[in-house]
């Protein structure tokens, strides 16, 4: 994974990981020549804001990523 090259950005706090996820994809799409489909960025754009006003209702990927490996092996 990329992440895992990035030493400086594995220290950051959720939150700023979040902004910087969020700058890199505007900043990756403004490349295309097509517009990216609105009712993803809308969706991503509403995910952020509830994670913002309730930050405690996430998961981080460690434990996701856990919960699905495990329901594949039942």
């Amino acid at each position: 994974m990329i992440v895992e090259q990035l030493p400086e950005v594995q220290k950051l706090p959720l939150e700023m990981k979040l902004a910087l996820a969020a700058e890199l994809f505007e900043e990756a799409t403004e490349s295309f020549v097509e517009e990216p489909d609105p009712e993803l960025v809308d969706l991503l754009h509403r995910r952020y804001e509830e994670y913002r006003s309730n930050p405690g209702s996430v998961s981080p990927w460690t434990e996701v990523k856990a919960r699905i490996l495990k329901s594949r092996d039942a």
